[in-house]
């Protein structure tokens, strides 16, 4: 299926030596999100549903093509959910996609080739191993005009960093993101393609029952830490939190929303400016 203002298919597949390869491929849009029936969401997790069927398929790599992995959420898709309810029946759908690539018997690596926020950013977190390249920004920038989103990030980097990443609307670089454990490695971006290659090769030259069960004993002691009960309680405060988003102002008065429908480069300015200087060394 074509997203719309591009040619061609927005996910681009590969197998090659047991490694499936998955492009997010909206480049344009910086590889944005929508959710549910028809998404690239939901392409990208049946098409890893598939993948995961295959006995030729050991392992799965996600990555995007140009300049990000992904901006996060589709914001135009927002305009539709007029209501807390609304969000949270359009939040629950998102997480029962991001569950199914968890609850995949083949492992998969999420190769951060750039721009990195939001619902990109979760769904992510969802992926067993997480590798970025030196360009990568890495943040939650939807909070900076009300947004929410941080989740399950507290399971990854501490309750600490979540907040901070919730709280602050920083944009992290990957080598901040390694240090904190968001992310388990980073390489120059002219090695990271081969890099994750290679480590993807290595997993898929593993026994692939053992690798499998492995996988496994991690997610079920995230299960037992309360992962599932963490996820409803985000769920039901994110569906608020982004039903409040229309009143969401910048410092003078304006509200984003406005801004967003009438001059989206004067609603970028907005978002952004405050925090053009970043807090973090």
């Amino acid at each position: 299926m074509n997203g719309g203002g591009q040619a061609g298919p927005r996910l681009l597949r590969s197998v090659r030596d047991g490694v499936a390869t998955f492009t997010l491929n909206r480049p344009h849009r910086l590889n944005a999100m929508d959710h549910g029936p028809g998404s690239l969401q939901r392409e990208l997790v049946e098409a890893l549903e598939e993948a995961d069927r295959d006995d030729d398929v050991r392992c799965c790599v996600i990555t995007g093509a140009g300049r990000a992995f992904c901006s996060g959420g589709e914001l135009g898709a927002a305009g539709a959910l007029t209501s807390s309810s609304d969000w949270y029946w359009f939040l629950r759908a998102e997480d029962e996609d991001n569950e199914r690539i968890r609850r995949l018997r083949k492992p998969t690596i999420g190769a951060i080739n750039g721009l990195c926020y939001g619902a990109g950013l979760i769904m992510a977190a969802h992926f067993d191993i997480l590798v970025a390249c030196e360009s990568a920004r890495i943040g939650l920038i939807e909070t900076r005009f009300g947004g929410t989103g941080v989740d399950v990030l507290a399971y990854h980097v501490g309750p600490q960093w979540a907040k901070f990443l919730a709280l602050s609307g920083e944009l992290l670089s990957a080598r901040r993101a390694a240090e904190i454990g968001l992310v388990l490695a980073v390489f120059p971006d002219e090695e990271f393609p081969g890099k994750v290659a290679d480590l993807a090769r290595r997993i898929a030259a593993m026994p692939p029952s053992g690798v499998q069960m492995n996988r496994r004993v991690v997610n079920g002691a995230m299960d037992h830490m309360g992962w599932g009960v963490q996820k409803d309680v985000a769920l039901a405060l994110n569906a608020v939190a982004n039903g409040d988003m229309p009143r969401a102002a910048t410092p003078d008065g304006r509200r984003f929303a406005e801004l967003m429908r009438q001059d989206w480069e004067a609603f970028k300015r907005a978002r952004d400016e405050p925090f053009a200087d970043p807090w973090l060394p």
